[in-house]
């Protein structure tokens, strides 16, 4: 039997073997090369750019579509756009990236943070009812990992209470929740195209979409400057509202216009291969892999699964297996990892409360007293952050031009690890405990 490659055994899967996200072809290339060509003189809004934005709202059968300059830009003119302001809150999943709730602050509006669900890892409707104030002014849905809320329960509440659904879409490109495609299913949606991402600019970039047109007038001031511009007419340079410049280019468009061509295939090819590795993993001890709601699709922009020894009677701290696992796995060549380390509540900027400075706008007078985040709140959250590991991002080799192929070598490498070296690989786990408490 070969030893663990973390001992200096031979890896499962050879150097070079992943080839990288995204996926970019002659034709991307292409496209971007033409609209380099296309690119003088300087005229905003290009060409390209309205074409990627009639081509995203036609993908998602939304009305309106503004590309910007991030996926936070895109969240925050949701946010702008529901008309938050000093001292409303917004309610925001506990567990996924900064940016579903910094765009809150970047209106002035308090996040409010609710436990995830701990089967899909969002946001737990449930708990929703009990963070609602009567200054709550909409709700963050956000599709994390690639798989999309419970949206059908979350607006029912929204709609008893009048609230906005935001959801964050960043993660899950080509998703579909009972017949409804990610990017559809809030009042907004903000959809990140960030290199790593599903749908990719290779650079930054972001979609907003919405089927109402006041917020979709609201969104277009919002990025640009607070300007109303209509096509056709003058600008005027006349700010109506605080604004920013959100505005993207064309050449992220154009490669994200190339890529959205060939987005469902991709997509498919990246179900087939997670689904093979959940059917080749999921019986093998200590883990425990994500399982899909058969109501959703789920896009795998991140492969979760969870480190829990307990469930097999050990006595070994999580962290300890979950470290252990992870530097185990990447040795063989699986880039098993660590994704978020804190909770958003638990975050500093959450603790300081004073995102401006002098702690605005906690101390802001339109806010309520007495909010404080305590992480112990959100005992959800905390335990998926304290067990789970994931593959994926730009270098995780879940989609193509990779294959089933590489997701045997995956499953191989767990198995070698979890399976045939598993007294060392407990070993390793063990005495990395004992050291920590020395």
């Amino acid at each position: 039997m070969t030893q663990l490659a973390i001992k200096g055994g031979p890896r499962v899967v050879p150097e070079e073997k992943i080839l990288p996200w995204p996926w970019i072809t002659d034709e991307d290339k292409q496209a971007v090369m033409a609209a380099l060509e296309h690119g003088s003189p300087w005229r905003y809004p290009f060409e390209e750019i309205t074409a990627l934005e009639q081509e995203w709202a036609a993908f998602t059968g939304t009305k309106h579509c503004l590309a910007v300059n991030s996926g936070t830009a895109s969240l925050h003119l949701c946010v702008a756009a529901a008309g938050v302001g000093p001292g409303d809150e917004v309610l925001v999943p506990a567990f996924t990236f900064l940016a579903s709730a910094s765009c809150v602050l970047h209106s002035n509006g308090i996040p409010i943070f609710v436990d995830i669900e701990p089967n899909t890892c969002t946001i737990d409707p449930a708990r929703i009812e009990e963070r609602i104030t009567d200054q709550t002014k909409a709700i963050v849905a956000v599709d994390i990992h690639g798989l999309p809320c419970d949206y059908d329960e979350i607006h029912a509440i929204a709609d008893r209470h009048g609230l906005y659904v935001i959801e964050d879409g960043a993660q899950a490109h080509g998703s579909v929740y009972k017949g409804r495609p990610v990017g559809a299913l809030g009042h907004m949606a903000g959809c990140s195209l960030n290199g790593s991402k599903n749908l990719s600019a290779l650079g930054e970039g972001g979609l907003f979409t919405t089927d109402d047109d006041h917020r979709a007038e609201l969104a277009a001031r919002v990025r640009m400057f607070g300007e109303v511009v209509r096509p056709g007419e003058p600008r005027r340079y006349n700010a109506y509202m605080m604004g920013w410049n959100y505005r993207t280019d064309p050449l992220q468009a154009a490669f994200t216009r190339s890529q959205l061509r060939r987005l469902p295939e991709m997509m498919a090819a990246k179900q087939r291969n997670c689904e093979h590795l959940t059917a080749r993993i999921r019986e093998l001890p200590g883990i425990l892999v994500q399982e899909v709601p058969p109501d959703r699709t789920h896009t795998y922009f991140f492969y979760v699964f969870r480190c829990q020894p307990y469930k097999d009677g050990l006595d070994i701290p999580v962290w300890a297996y979950r470290d252990t696992l992870s530097e185990c796995l990447t040795a063989e060549g699986c880039p098993a990892r660590r994704w978020q380390h804190y909770t958003i509540p638990e975050q500093s900027l959450f603790q300081f409360l004073d995102g401006y400075g002098k702690g605005c706008p906690w101390s802001c007078p339109y806010t309520r007293p007495g909010i404080r985040y305590d992480g112990a709140e959100y005992p959800e959250a905390k335990r998926l952050l304290e067990e789970f590991l994931c593959i994926g991002h730009s270098t995780g080799g879940l989609g193509p031009p990779n294959g089933l192929d590489l997701m045997d070598l995956y499953a191989d490498s767990f198995e070698k690890v979890l399976v045939e070296h598993r007294d060392e690989f407990l070993a390793l786990a063990r005495e990395k405990a004992v050291q920590a408490a020395r």
